[in-house]
């Protein structure tokens, strides 16, 4: 057997892995599964598993980093699709935002589901990536609102930090209650309504009234 068919076979049974944790995960919970349940999955030897994973915490490190690393590529298209516009002043662009940030929650129900209710208390690796996630999460945010604020769009009253913070959660609860109900799920729909609570909360009553009129004739428009 040739040197690239070696690599290619090796490669498919560590998917093979991946994948088989990915289920057994979501089946069981992170504390409840053992390695045992990933093999038999597969089908494999303990020796295999342990030939390309150093333990349950190793592959479960690798699906969530995978799963973080989706969220910091749309953070980042979002970030070049608004090409320097302010997401507060134009609702369909953080609606937009908003709905490319959801879908890869919903489309990865399984990972998104032990997000929320695993990775932030098992440790590893992934608890860091999480973290950096977190930290880029609040800093955009809260970059936004201070943009806002010394363009007269937001309340000058307003606690940025807190702000921000109450912008994640909501956020994430909302997605949650998503994942929790089960599908289908109308992206458009959660978009608009994430944007618009939050919004309602920071923008000042006269740029509200100009944010919600210069969208409703572009909606009419199209």
């Amino acid at each position: 057997m040739s040197v690239q068919k070696v690599e290619n076979k090796k490669e498919l049974k560590r998917k093979a892995f991946l994948e088989a944790a990915r289920k057994i995960f979501s089946e069981k919970g992170f504390q409840s599964a053992n390695v045992t349940d990933i093999v038999s999955e597969v089908k494999s030897g303990q020796g295999t598993f342990y030939y390309h994973f150093k333990d349950k915490q190793a592959i479960f490190d690798e699906l969530m980093i995978g799963f973080i690393e989706k969220l910091f590529a749309v953070l980042a298209q979002n970030e070049m699709l608004g090409n320097g516009r302010l997401a507060l002043a134009h609702r369909d662009l953080a609606i937009e935002n908003a709905r490319r940030i959801a879908s890869v929650y919903m489309d990865n129900i399984d990972l998104a589901t032990l997000f929320f209710q695993e990775s932030r208390y098992v440790g590893g690796a992934a608890m860091q990536r999480i973290e950096q996630l977190y930290t880029l999460l609040f800093t955009q945010i809260e970059t936004g609102l201070k943009q806002g604020m010394a363009q007269g769009m937001v309340r000058p009253d307003l606690d940025t930090r807190i702000a921000a913070h109450c912008y994640v959660g909501a956020t994430e609860r909302v997605i949650q209650q998503a994942l929790s109900a089960g599908g289908p799920h109308d992206l458009d729909h959660i978009a608009r309504q994430i944007v618009d609570f939050q919004s309602t909360g920071v923008l000042s009553s006269a740029h509200c009234r100009q944010y919600y009129d210069h969208s409703d004739s572009r909606e009419s428009d199209a």
